[in-house]
């Protein structure tokens, strides 16, 4: 009878804290790329002239396609101030629409045609804004991109030298363990009876002596691997998408996010490439034939001198 294994369910806790980081990450997945829901651009509110609909430090996502009627939220230019206005429509006349800040005593001066228009808001994130704006600060680009970055990069390296003794203390290398290896081959050692252990000539002689020596390489994870390989995804995505926003509000790019998306695309190069290696390494690994077991060709005839 066959067995049909059963398939893992998580636990209560993990499912509450993939709940919990997708709640988290979700809103800015939506202000990052509004066509997840069907929107074409998001702003953050600056000013409190839409209190209390909107506060500052909001986010709104706006629908270019969506009909504008009275009463809506619309987001639009006005002359050539860069920074859009998000306020309510309160009334129709001469081919533009009157604005008005649901705060302000007075109605927008001027109308605003419908070539200004950005589009209608249809989604309001609260507080968001407040975490983008800041990171798009020297201090909030250092510590959501360049800190993380660092850390992983020292906390492999200290990985890598707590690793370092133990290797040197498992196998020494150089001349003086070959001549001790060899050493260890040619004088075997003995039991009471003066006879040769097999098994420590195999144990302590030739298994040292035919083990593979690093030669100056170094082994990595694969989970360090997927790490480094997220990590540059994402420094690589979110300099693109200061580049992007830069090109379209100034139509100049800031020299650090350029930097920052040559570093991240860099990066992710260097990254793939070593894992593409490491992966067609291993498939070779696997289809070539196993190597035929080593024998120090002693054991029958110690056998038969016994």
């Amino acid at each position: 009878m066959t067995r049909v294994p059963t398939p893992s369910v998580p636990s209560a806790g993990k499912l509450l804290a993939t709940l919990v980081l997708l709640a988290a990450v979700s809103p800015f997945v939506v202000f990052a790329v509004p066509q997840t829901i069907g929107a074409d651009e998001g702003f953050v509110v600056l000013s409190g002239s839409m209190e209390p609909a909107l506060s500052p430090g909001d986010v709104v996502i706006v629908d270019a396609s969506a009909p504008v009627r009275v009463g809506d939220v619309i987001t639009y230019r006005t002359g050539g101030d860069s920074v859009p206005t998000t306020h309510r429509v309160v009334g129709e006349r001469d081919g533009g629409y009157e604005t008005k800040g649901d705060a302000n005593e007075n109605v927008d001066a001027g109308l605003v045609g419908p070539g200004a228009i950005i589009g209608r808001t249809v989604l309001v994130i609260p507080v968001v804004g407040h975490v983008i704006l800041w990171a798009n600060t020297p201090v909030g680009y250092v510590s959501l991109v360049v800190a993380p970055l660092v850390l992983l990069g020292v906390s492999e390296l200290f990985a890598w030298a707590r690793r370092e003794p133990e290797a040197d203390a498992s196998g020494e290398t150089g001349p003086e363990a070959d001549a001790s290896s060899v050493a260890d081959v040619d004088t075997p050692a003995t039991d009471a009876g003066g006879v040769a252990s097999d098994a420590e000539v195999t144990s302590g002689g030739l298994s040292e002596a035919t083990a593979p020596q690093s030669g100056g390489t170094v082994a990595v994870a694969a989970v360090d691997l997927k790490l480094t390989l997220l990590a540059m995804a994402a420094l690589f995505a979110y300099a693109g998408w200061n580049v992007y926003r830069e090109f379209a509000v100034a139509a100049a790019p800031n020299p650090v996010s350029v930097g920052a998306l040559t570093g991240g695309l860099l990066g992710l190069l260097f990254a793939g490439s070593v894992t593409v290696a490491a992966w067609r390494a291993a498939r070779s690994a696997t289809r070539s034939p196993p190597a035929p077991a080593l024998t120090d060709g002693s054991g029958n005839a110690e056998v038969g001198d016994e």
